[in-house]
């Protein structure tokens, strides 16, 4: 994969996480805190149905993308049997509509939950979209449509907030369903040339079988995930208020920097991994981008504990505590990105129980401990119990793809990431009390970060150069070895 193609897919995560940093603080200033705890199950609930009704076989897509001739059946054959799931549960739920809305929002008007459908359904038809601009390496294509949804919400609220317009929950909702939609108009129109030819491709039941079958255990994996990642809003929701809730929601977002690593690199490395194999590539490649992911993974810990002290500067009195809660937050992005690196032998063998026993394994743990935690401690227990959670998650996917693949280096791996789980604990905890500035302890570190990983580092440098040269004679094979995707 050539450096253009990075820099284009990498545009949308970066320009998506700098259009957060200044929406988030928007909507703290504009909309009172249960409403912006109200907004983070919105997201929460969008994030669930997607997984749960996409039945696998979005991970299906891309798994196949390369082996399909006819991709048109391809798409149609994993679209259509989660979106008609989908529309028939809207249905089900139609007698209940108003119950739910007042379960997840406290709020019993049905319009809130009907909006929130709204939104599952625009998600779903994009994340297939997404899938197709993605396979094609259109990468600019792929980022402009990560970035609009974030410009277009930026602009609602910035509007929203004139004195003409109730600051309301169901405005700000509208705003996020208003986002969405824009990004399915934009991803309609660029891949019309693909979906169109999938209406009306043939397809037959055993090749759907097949898909099936290979996405059916990730439909557990997924939705184990989904529980991991949302065990922290849901346990605040029910053992805390929307208040510490909105606290959390806040700290979450500050880990954009986190998250710009994850959408770059989990949009690149999953399709890149499975093209390595069909070409029969030297897959021991693969424990060299563990290392350099792992340097940069510490390094963004890092300079995010540095740098963390001028969240200050952009957020209303009231969430003052983000700045010692974000840096637990960004473990999940981090953790997670890395072990899609060592956890690439379970995809490779087809192993795919393995995704859903390691997630269950964290979720248990995220359960127990948020359950310990939450009541007593709020959003800090949240926080704290999610990135021991994905630590363990992290350790358990690392160790699947270790015995069911190959064996590989891995102490360091672990001495690192639980270094850094415990360091950032340990700021939530103390942080507020030291005698010396915490950012102050995380800038002291930067140095050892640098020294420790000084050879992935001139590795990725060289890599770098190298791509970036106009004219090569010899072509290096995509993704040469010890280079990051």
């Amino acid at each position: 994969m050539n450096i253009r193609t990075v820099l284009a897919f990498a545009i949308g995560p970066i320009a998506t996480a700098g259009l957060g940093l200044l929406t988030v603080p928007v909507i703290a200033w504009v909309f009172p805190p249960a409403d912006v705890g109200r907004l983070n199950i919105v997201q929460i609930a969008v994030s669930f149905g997607v997984l749960l009704f996409n039945l696998g076989l979005d991970r299906a897509y891309v798994r196949e993308y390369h082996e399909w001739k006819d991709r048109g059946a391809l798409l149609k054959a994993c679209f259509a049997p989660g979106f008609a799931l989908l529309l028939l549960t809207m249905v089900v739920t139609l007698p209940i509509d108003d119950q739910l809305a007042n379960w997840l929002f406290g709020l019993g008007h049905v319009g809130y939950y009907w909006m929130l459908a709204a939104c599952v359904v625009v998600s779903f038809i994009s994340r297939f979209l997404s899938l197709i601009l993605r396979m094609q390496d259109r990468g600019l294509a792929f980022s402009m449509s990560q970035i609009l949804p974030k410009v277009v919400l930026l602009l609602t609220v910035l509007i929203l907030a004139l004195p003409a317009f109730s600051k309301t929950f169901v405005t700000l909702e509208a705003a996020y369903l208003i986002s969405l939609v824009s990004v399915l108009l934009v991803y309609s129109l660029n891949t019309w040339r693909e979906w169109k030819p999938a209406l009306r491709a043939r397809v037959s039941r055993a090749r759907v079988r097949g898909l099936v079958n290979y996405g059916a255990p990730l439909i557990f994996a997924g939705v184990a995930y989904w529980g991991l990642d949302a065990t922290s809003t849901l346990t605040l929701r029910s053992l805390s208020t929307l208040p510490e809730l909105a606290i959390y929601s806040v700290s979450m977002s500050f880990a954009g920097v986190g998250v710009v690593f994850q959408a770059i690199f989990s949009v690149l490395w999953a399709p890149l991994v499975y093209k390595w194999v069909a070409n029969g590539v030297d897959m021991r490649r693969v424990d060299h981008i563990a290392q350099q992911a792992l340097a940069v993974v510490v390094a963004i810990w890092v300079l995010s504990g540095t740098l963390s002290w001028l969240v200050d500067f952009v957020l209303p009195a009231h969430y003052r505590q983000v700045k010692y809660l974000m840096l637990c937050c960004i473990g999940e992005p981090l953790l997670y990105t890395l072990s899609e690196v060592t956890c690439v032998g379970i995809g490779i063998t087809r192993r795919s129980m393995l995704s859903l026993w390691s997630t269950v394994v964290a979720l248990v743990v995220n359960i127990a401990l948020s359950v310990w935690l939450v009541p007593d401690h709020g959003a800090s227990g949240a926080v704290v119990a999610n990135a021991i959670a994905f630590l363990v998650f992290f350790i358990a996917r690392t160790e699947a793809s270790a015995y069911v693949w190959r064996p590989f280096p891995r102490a360091r791996l672990y001495t690192f990431v639980t270094a850094s789980v415990g360091l950032s604990i340990a700021t939530l905890v103390f942080g507020p009390h030291a005698p010396i500035h915490f950012s102050l302890v995380w800038l002291a570190l930067l140095p050892l970060a640098i020294g420790c990983f000084r050879a992935e580092w001139v590795e990725m440098y060289r890599s770098l150069l190298a791509a970036m040269k106009p004219q090569r004679i010899c072509p290096e094979p995509d993704g040469g070895p010890g280079t990051l995707p």
